[in-house]
């Protein structure tokens, strides 16, 4: 399933920039902002409702 728009084309470069921090994928980077006590789609889809 996407998480987002244009998911296929631009995953690829979105975990080559995470990996470069440590992070080995975009489900352990919101485990660590969850962890932190941030809900960042939440913050997200509330200021930006349109992108959901």
């Amino acid at each position: 399933m996407a998480l987002f728009e244009s998911y296929e084309r631009r995953i690829d470069k979105i975990n080559s920039v995470l990996n470069s921090y440590g992070i080995a994928s975009i489900e352990e980077a919101e485990k660590i902002t969850k962890d932190a006590g941030l809900d960042v789609y939440n913050q997200v889809k509330g200021i930006q409702p349109i992108c959901f």
